[in-house]
């Protein structure tokens, strides 16, 4: 696989797991993906950042958010160790 198509493979991964867990997506094709799950506010928003492949909240985002960004990271982070150093 090419890196553009890890970085796909990862992202599409990454879409399914969130909308297992009911989040909805928003692509603004700035870099990030930004999942949220229809309650709270925009604090309780959860980015991707596609290149970087890692996961961001902000610091005084609600418990619940925390925590789904902890599941979140925990996927990322087996994914990418899947996809990039598989040989």
């Amino acid at each position: 696989m090419t890196k553009t198509e890890k970085i796909k493979h990862v992202t599409k991964s990454v879409i399914a797991f969130m909308d297992a867990l009911g989040y909805e997506v928003v692509d603004d094709h700035d870099g990030y993906l930004t999942f949220s799950n229809g309650e709270g506010n925009c604090d309780d928003y959860i980015d991707y950042h596609r290149s970087y492949q890692d996961v961001y909240t902000i610091n005084w985002c609600s418990e619940a958010t925390k925590l789904v960004e902890e599941k979140l990271s925990a996927f990322v982070k087996q994914m990418v160790s899947q996809v990039w150093l598989a040989a």
